[in-house]
């Protein structure tokens, strides 16, 4: 997967999508499994909004973000848009492997 195969004709991903998608694909995140309308919503999730400031910038209603992040989670094996974003951090800040003596 890269960014061009999640990108809709005519539209731009954002920074927290991009970082999500760029994060996912570096860790075992199975973010291939997310449609592209997931992927939207997981980025604004990461961008800290609630859900009904992501379904004014995305034009769809609250009941269809809830729908999202629940096949979201259930994708993802989370319970939570907590656990979501826990995971982009660890796989963004995991440590450093110390070597063996």
């Amino acid at each position: 997967m890269s960014y061009g195969e999640v990108r809709e004709a005519g539209t731009q991903l954002t920074v927290a999508e991009r970082s999500l998608i760029h994060n996912a694909l570096a860790t075992s995140l199975p973010m291939d499994a997310l449609s592209k309308r997931e992927l939207q919503v997981a980025g604004k999730i990461m961008e800290g909004l609630s859900n009904k400031a992501i379904a004014n910038k995305l034009f769809i209603s609250e009941r269809t973000v809830k729908f999202h992040c629940a096949n979201i989670y259930k994708k993802l094996n989370i319970r939570s848009r907590s656990a979501l974003i826990a995971s982009c951090f660890r796989s963004i800040y995991q440590p450093a492997q110390q070597p063996s003596s």
